[in-house]
């Protein structure tokens, strides 16, 4: 399966017409990943978005006490590092490969050039980007709540 028939079966990309998402496609590149492959660090600069074609990755953020607590679990389909492409903010959690796969690598800057280049590639990918972050944050709203609730009962 070449990019542009994977990149078809991400979410991200489910309005884009056969010829935009080509374009996108010509900036991918492809990562081989291994069992316990570091994709990258909490605090390292960003310079690209991630596509899990095969395999599985694993998100984590440090506690206060150095240990390691788990964000998500991520597989097949699904993409992560888009946060740092909207924000410029440093990577906010680590990515590991939790077994062996294939990432679709979009870099940041040719993604950058490719959207001034074609405004409608870049209305259709943030408004899916806009979609994606706001109902991410509808899950950790919920899941606050839930904790919150949870820690008061306690009391």
């Amino acid at each position: 399966m070449d990019h542009k028939t994977s990149l078809q079966n991400f979410y991200l990309f489910k309005a884009m017409a056969p010829d935009e998402i080509a374009a996108v496609s010509s900036i991918c590149e492809v990562r081989p990943l291994m069992t316990g492959d570091t994709i990258f660090l909490r605090g390292e600069s960003a310079t690209a978005m991630y596509f899990i074609k095969h395999g599985a990755v694993k998100i984590e953020q440090s506690g206060k006490n150095g240990d390691s607590i788990e964000v998500a679990t991520l597989s097949s389909g699904s993409h992560f590092g888009e946060m740092a492409f909207v924000d410029g903010e440093p990577r906010s959690a680590t990515a590991t490969a939790m077994d062996r796969g294939e990432l679709i690598v979009i870099p940041y800057d040719k993604l950058s050039t490719l959207l001034n280049k074609n405004p409608k590639i870049a209305v259709l990918l943030y408004r899916e980007l806009a979609h994606f972050l706001c109902n991410r944050l509808r899950v950790t709203t919920n899941d606050l709540s839930f904790a919150k609730e949870k820690n008061l009962s306690h009391f």
